[in-house]
């Protein structure tokens, strides 16, 4: 079984490449999905960030964490999100861990971890695929999807390590700057290129 981690910073395409995986049959496990869940449903999670955030309005008019609010926190504060990693890291991890063995017969395996270099995640994978975006278009496109101010949508671009640092560490890496044909082309490329 081959194991791939797929990430991609902010806005970079990464769940369109995804969803790619997935339909061609790939079993894909999403760390973002995992961290969602951990933070509405799993007790020992929501005491803990309870207690980081302890004095801040970050729950939902129905008692559950307020992600948006949390996200506007920790994104100008890199105490905060590191914190906020540490408690949700670990449990991730072992959840990709999981997903591998409930996997194990399969010829290739994907988890898609946006922070994958942040959280030193890299030694899960015999691969690592990198997308990339022009930064130009990532701002445009969190301004567009999320209705991010420019300020906001800089300051999420620039709280992760910067792609061009990445580069170095991925096995590959695919550019999603163009339209969604290139980028298919590439990542079948890139599919087929795995076992090398």
């Amino acid at each position: 079984m081959l194991k791939v981690g797929l990430t991609g910073n902010i806005a970079s395409g990464k769940s369109i490449v995804q969803s790619y995986f997935e339909k061609k049959g790939i079993p894909v496990i999403d760390a973002d999905w995992i961290c969602h869940r951990l933070m509405d449903s799993n007790e020992e999670v929501i005491e803990k960030v309870s207690e980081l955030f302890k004095g801040k309005d970050i729950f939902l008019d129905d008692g559950r964490l307020g992600r948006h609010k949390i996200g506007l926190i920790v994104f100008s504060n890199p105490e905060k999100m590191e914190a906020l990693e540490n408690i949700l890291h670990p449990l991730a991890e072992k959840k990709i861990l999981e997903f591998f063995e409930e996997h194990q017969n399969e010829e290739i395996v994907v988890a898609s971890v946006p922070l994958l270099f942040e959280a030193n995640m890299q030694n899960l994978f015999d691969r690592t695929i990198l997308v990339c975006a022009d930064k130009k278009i990532r701002l445009q496109r969190l301004m567009n999807r999320n209705g991010y101010s420019l300020e906001h949508a800089i300051e999420r671009i620039n709280s992760q390590v910067s792609q061009e640092e990445k580069r170095y560490m991925a096995d590959f890496i695919i550019e999603n700057n163009n339209d969604l044909i290139e980028l298919e082309t590439q990542i079948n490329k890139t599919i087929e290129r795995l076992w090398t």
